[in-house]
């Protein structure tokens, strides 16, 4: 997808939150060539040479988000805070050899230490053998995703989407500790060339900021073509 499709479907759709996973950024990408009007951009390019990864979070000026962390290591991940409200973006690479053999346990520890907070943790997450539907895991399902299932039940955290977002499987979740935070979810179609399905939903928070606030997430990777080259995404 190039960045101008993003564009027309934001226009489209006015939402006051986008995450992107595998943006595909680096470094040599300035944020002016990233930038939406009326919206502060949230980044984190993966630190290795490696192509691929990085996520993108984007919030409109007027709610005035302020950029936040967690100590956890783990690799793709974007976070910034609206009043008490941390809203994150991950993703979740099963390509081991790149992001390193503890990635998962990376993971694991985020969501314990987010699970202590007002949050939402939205992205791609690339565990297919869990069925939401049942919540319960699918015959056949790898360790990793049963270690992931068991994770999100220990910090009692709720999983939003129960639609597939990838073929009939749900990669792109949405976690937060608090049911009654999300509503309205809804599967929508591709954006661009990507694999994935774009996915809305509603937030409910503060009534003066975020009640009712559409948001909508874009799983493709991110293509920018530049003044010296064409990147790939």
């Amino acid at each position: 997808m190039k960045l101008d499709h993003l564009e027309v479907t934001v226009n489209r759709y006015d939402p006051d939150i986008i995450g992107i996973t595998e943006s595909w950024c680096t470094p040599s990408v300035p944020d002016t060539e990233l930038q939406l009007i009326n919206y502060e951009l949230f980044r984190h390019d993966r630190d290795s040479e490696n192509k691929g990864g990085g996520v993108l979070l984007y919030v409109k000026s007027k709610l005035k988000p302020q950029e936040t962390t967690f100590t956890s290591p783990f690799k793709d991940q974007v976070w910034c805070k609206i009043a008490d409200l941390h809203i994150g973006v991950c993703y979740h690479s099963t390509n081991y050899s790149i992001v390193g053999p503890d990635n998962n346990d990376n993971l694991y520890q985020l969501l314990h230490e987010v699970s202590k907070e007002h949050f939402l943790l939205m992205g791609d997450f690339n565990f297919p053998d869990v069925n939401w539907h049942n919540h319960a895991m699918n015959e056949d399902a790898s360790s990793d995703c049963t270690d992931f299932f068991d994770c999100v039940n220990d910090c009692f955290l709720y999983q939003h989407v129960l639609q597939p977002t990838r073929n009939n499987s749900i990669l792109d979740l949405v976690l937060t500790r608090e049911p009654q935070l999300v509503s309205n979810v809804e599967v929508m179609e591709h954006l661009g060339n990507s694999d994935h399905n774009m996915v809305t939903f509603s937030v409910h928070h503060e009534q003066e900021i975020l009640d009712s606030t559409k948001l909508f997430r874009d799983y493709c990777k991110l293509q920018r073509r530049l003044p010296d080259k064409k990147r790939v995404g």
